[in-house]
C-alpha cells in the first residue's frame, strides 16, 4: 500500500520525524517499509489556458489550439472534446515525453508547437482517454511538477495478511501515533441518520451489515486535482468525481464502498447468493459466470455487482448519472475471498473485506464519502437504510501482569502499557491484577487472546529493547525429528536435492501410474484440478523430476520427506527418486541409508503396476512392509516421455523402528573367516538369510561374495550365493574345529528353515 506523507500528516502530526525514520519505525516494529518519491520526468511540460479552438482545415479528427504557456502557441491535438478555458499540460520543443523528444511538427500545412498530454503520457496512469484538463488556477507557464505535486514522499508499506486495519491512512496513521508517542487526530464528520424509503433485503448470512444512502442531484464530472492527486499517488486511476471519492475514502479509511445509478435498479436491493449460471459483466468490461459460491448484489431483474470484489458495467455510475445508491457493507471475509478466487478477479475492495473491514466503523466512514459527494457534486441526500441485525460486541481479553512478566520476562508498566493499548484503538480497564481488554472491531481479525496483548504491547517498545535472558528450560528433540534430519543429511550428503511439493495433487497422474486415486478433497484449492490430498509422494517426485528435465537437468537426484493423508489419518513418508544410479547401486543406498539408522529390513518381490514388473521389491521389518524400490515400469517411461532409466522408491517413516545402540565390548581375539556356498531357490531372498545368519552370536560380520545361476549345473529355478563369514569370539580365540562345528550348525539350521544345500 502507498501511502502519501502529506496524507498521513492530516492525522498525525509528522513534524520532527523525517520519511526515513518512520519506514525504519514501521519496519522494525510493525510491517516492512521503503519510501519513494512521487514523481515523473516532466522537463519542459508546463501548465497551459487554452484560448481558443478551431478545426483542422484539412483532417477532421484534429483539433488546432492556441494555448497560452506564457506565450501563445499553437498545439494539434487529437482530442475532440477539448474547449476553450481549459487548463491543460503542454509539452514544449525539447519535452522528453516516454520515449520521445517533443518538436514541432507539420500536421498537413498545420504547424504544432508543442503536445497537450493526457494522463497516460504523463505517466499517472496505466491508461486514460483524451488531454488531462486541470480546473484549477494556475499561472500560464507553470511547471508541470509544480502543478501536479511531484517531489512528495510516499510511504511504500507491505502489509501483511493478519494486519487489514493498516490497509488505510487513518489506520497507518494511528499506528504511526503508537510507535512514536504522537497525538491522533480522530476525524470528525457530519453523520446521517436513517430516514427516507430504501428498500434492501439481506438473504445471506455472510453479509453482516448493509448501509444504502440515496443522493439526488448529483453532477458528475471530472475530480478536482487534489483529489485526483491522492488517487495517482496511491497507484489508482481517476474516472469521474463520483467513483472516485468512493475510492479516495477507501484509501483513507479502509472501507470499501460502490456508487450505482439509481436510476438503473428495479424493485429492492437484495444481497443474496448467485444462482448457478447466473452472469455479470464488470466495469473492467469482461463478463463472469457466477456460482452459488458468489455473493451478489441484486434488484428484481438483474445483478448489480459481485459483492465485495466489484460492480456491474450496467449499473456504473456515468456522466449522465443524476442519482446514486451509496453502499457501505461488511462481508465475511471468507465468502469474498471464496468468491474472487472462484472467478480470479481480484480489486483493491476484495483485498481489503478478505482482510477484515471496521464494522463497527462503517457509518462514519461511509458518511466521510457522503459529505465529500455533496460537496463535489452538489447533491442532497434523500434518504438512508442501515441494516446491522447484530451489532459488534467487543472481544473481552483479560491480562494478567504475572502472565505478562512470563511471557516478555520482566514487568509491564501499567501506566506506560495502558497509553500505548489506548494508543492502538483498544479499550482498557485497569484492575488490581491486570486489564481487561476490549478488542476493536477493526482488530477483531488479529487479536484474539493475550498473548496477541502482550505481542501488541510488546512490539511497539521494540524487542530490541527488551532484556536479554539466559533460558533455563531444557531441550531436547523429538526422535522423528532427528530421524528425519539424519535422512537428509544422509542423502544429501550423497548428493541428492530435497524438494518441498504441495500435499494436494490431482487424479490424472494416479490414474497414470496405476495407484489408488486419492478421496479427500479440498473445499477451498487453489487450482481445481489439484483439489486432493496425496496418498504416495510418488506422482509428486515424478513431476518434479518432470520439470527438472524440461529445464534441460540432465542428472536428477531427489528425495522428499512429508506428509500423506487417508480417511484414517496421516503418515510421513520419504521419497526417493533418481536417474543418476544402476539398480544395484540405488538399493544399496537405501540399504545403507537403513542400516545407518540401525534399521533390519529383508526385501522380497512385488507387483506395483508403475515398477518395471521383474526390477522391483518391497522393503520388509519385523513383519511388517514399509515400503519398495525400484525401476519405472518401461511403458510409463514412453507415456509420460522419460527420457531416462527413472529409480524410486518410497518408504513408510511411521513404521520404522530404529534400533538404540547398546554397548558391546571389542573382542581381543582375531577373526575367523569362511566361506560357505549355498544352493537355493531363486525366489528367495538373500536377505532373510543374512538376518538369520546375524543371529549367531559369534559373527561379527558377513559379506555376499556372488550369485551365480545356471540350470545346467543347479538344476531349474536354483541360484548359488557364496557368503563370507567373520567369526570371533569375546571369550578366546576360535580353533578351527570350533569354527567348522559353528557353520556346520549354522548350515545344517539354514536347511532346515529354508531349505537350502550347500554346494
Amino acid at each position: 500500500m502507498k501511502a502519501p506523507l502529506s496524507w498521513l500528516a492530516e492525522f498525525v502530526d509528522l513534524k520532527g520525524l523525517s520519511p526515513e525514520d518512520i519506514a525504519q519505525g514501521l519496519t522494525l516494529r510493525s510491517v516492512e517499509t521503503s519510501v519513494e518519491v512521487w514523481e515523473q520526468s516532466v522537463d519542459g511540460v508546463v501548465f497551459g489556458k487554452v484560448l481558443k479552438v478551431e478545426n483542422h482545415p484539412q483532417k477532421q479528427e484534429l483539433k488546432v489550439c492556441k494555448v497560452d504557456v506564457g506565450d501563445v502557441v499553437q498545439v494539434v491535438t487529437r482530442d475532440q472534446e477539448i474547449k476553450e478555458g481549459d487548463g491543460v499540460l503542454v509539452a514544449l520543443p525539447g519535452a522528453r515525453v516516454g520515449d520521445r523528444v517533443i518538436s514541432k511538427r507539420d500536421f498537413s500545412g498545420v504547424v504544432s508547437e508543442g503536445m497537450l498530454l493526457s494522463a497516460q503520457e504523463l505517466g499517472l496512469e496505466d491508461s486514460s482517454q483524451g488531454v488531462l484538463v486541470i480546473e484549477e488556477k494556475f499561472s500560464p507557464g507553470t511547471p508541470a511538477k509544480d502543478v501536479l505535486g511531484f517531489g512528495e514522499y510516499v510511504l511504500e508499506v507491505e502489509i501483511t495478511p493478519n494486519r487489514g486495519d493498516l490497509l488505510s491512512i487513518l489506520g497507518l496513521a494511528r499506528e504511526i501515533s503508537a510507535l512514536f508517542d504522537l497525538p491522533l487526530k480522530e476525524p470528525q464528520d457530519k453523520t446521517f441518520e436513517d430516514f427516507g424509503s430504501v428498500e434492501v433485503r439481506i438473504e445471506d448470512p455472510d453479509c453482516k451489515r448493509y448501509r444504502a444512502v440515496l443522493i439526488e442531484g448529483v453532477q458528475v464530472k471530472p475530480s478536482p486535482l487534489w483529489l485526483r492527486r491522492r488517487l495517482w499517488q496511491c497507484g489508482i486511476r481517476s474516472i469521474n468525481n463520483v467513483v472516485d471519492i468512493t475510492n479516495y475514502v477507501m484509501l483513507e479509511r479502509g472501507q470499501p464502498l460502490h456508487a450505482f445509478d439509481w436510476e438503473k435498479i428495479e424493485g429492492p436491493v437484495v444481497i443474496r447468493r448467485a444462482k448457478k449460471g447466473e452472469k455479470i459483466n464488470t466495469l473492467m468490461g469482461v463478463e463472469k459466470e457466477l456460482s452459488e459460491e458468489n455473493l451478489v448484489i441484486a434488484d428484481s431483474e438483474k445483478i448489480l455487482a459481485l459483492g465485495g470484489v466489484v460492480g456491474g458495467l450496467e449499473s456504473g455510475v456515468r456522466e449522465h448519472t443524476k442519482s446514486i445508491l451509496l453502499e457501505g457493507a461488511y462481508f465475511e471475509p471468507f465468502r469474498i475471498r471464496r468468491s474472487a478466487r472462484s472467478l480470479g478477479v481480484q480489486t483493491e475492495s476484495s483485498y481489503r473485506f478478505e482482510r477484515n473491514v471496521d464494522i463497527q466503523s462503517l457509518k462514519k466512514h461511509q458518511d466521510r464519502a457522503v459529505g465529500l459527494i455533496l460537496q463535489l457534486t452538489g447533491g442532497e441526500v434523500r434518504a438512508v437504510k442501515d441494516i446491522y441485525p447484530k451489532p459488534y460486541e467487543p472481544k473481552r481479553i483479560f491480562l494478567s501482569f504475572g502472565k505478562f512478566k512470563r511471557y516478555a520476562g520482566e514487568e509491564l508498566d501499567p501506566e506506560g502499557g495502558l497509553k500505548v493499548l489506548q494508543k492502538l484503538g483498544f479499550d482498557v480497564r485497569v484492575q488490581n491484577c491486570g486489564f481487561e481488554v476490549l478488542v476493536p472491531a477493526f482488530r477483531s481479525f488479529d487479536v484474539q487472546g493475550d498473548a496477541d496483548i502482550v505481542e501488541e504491547l510488546l512490539r511497539v517498545k521494540g524487542y530490541d529493547n527488551l532484556r536479554a535472558e539466559r533460558l533455563l528450560v531444557p531441550s531436547k528433540p523429538k526422535v522423528k525429528d532427528k530421524l528425519e534430519r539424519e535422512i537428509k543429511n544422509f542423502l544429501k550428503a550423497r548428493g541428492f536435492f530435497e524438494v518441498l511439493n504441495f500435499s494436494f495433487e490431482g487424479k490424472r497422474l494416479y490414474e497414470t501410474l496405476g495407484l489408488k486415486s486419492p478421496t479427500l478433497e479440498i473445499i477451498n484449492p487453489l487450482v481445481k484440478e489439484e483439489r486432493f490430498l496425496r496418498t504416495s509422494l510418488v506422482p509428486s517426485l515424478i513431476n518434479s523430476y518432470l520439470r527438472n528435465r524440461r529445464k534441460f537437468i540432465q542428472q536428477i537426484a531427489l528425495f522428499e520427506v512429508g506428509k500423506v493423508f487417508f480417511e484414517e489419518g496421516e503418515g510421513r513418508r520419504l521419497g526417493i527418486l533418481s536417474n543418476m544410479h544402476t539398480l544395484q547401486e540405488f538399493r544399496s543406498l537405501v540399504s545403507d541409508l537403513l542400516h545407518s539408522m540401525e534399521v533390519l529390513h529383508t526385501s522380497q518381490g512385488s507387483k506395483f503396476s508403475f515398477l518395471h514388473p521383474n526390477l522391483q521389491v518391497s522393503l520388509w521389518v519385523e513383519g511388517e512392509e514399509i515400503g519398495f524400490l525400484g525401476l519405472l515400469n518401461p511403458l510409463l517411461e514412453r507415456e509420460l516421455d522419460l527420457k531416462e532409466k527413472v529409480l524410486i522408491a518410497e518408504l513408510d517413516l511411521d513404521r520404522l523402528k530404529p534400533k538404540r545402540a547398546q554397548y558391546m565390548p571389542f573382542s581381543n581375539y582375531p577373526p575367523v573367516v569362511r566361506d560357505i556356498t549355498l544352493v537355493m531357490d531363486k525366489g528367495l531372498p538373500v536377505d532373510k538369510l543374512i538376518m538369520h545368519i546375524r543371529k549367531l552370536e559369534e559373527v561379527e560380520d558377513l559379506k555376499v561374495v556372488s550369485v551365480w545361476t545356471d540350470e545346467r549345473v543347479l538344476g531349474e529355478g536354483k541360484k548359488s550365493v557364496s557368503f563370507r563369514l567373520f567369526l570371533r569370539s569375546l571369550k578366546g580365540s576360535l580353533s578351527d574345529e570350533e569354527a567348522n562345528q559353528l557353520v556346520f550348525g549354522l548350515v545344517e539350521d539354514l536347511k532346515k528353515e529354508f531349505g537350502v544345500s550347500l554346494r
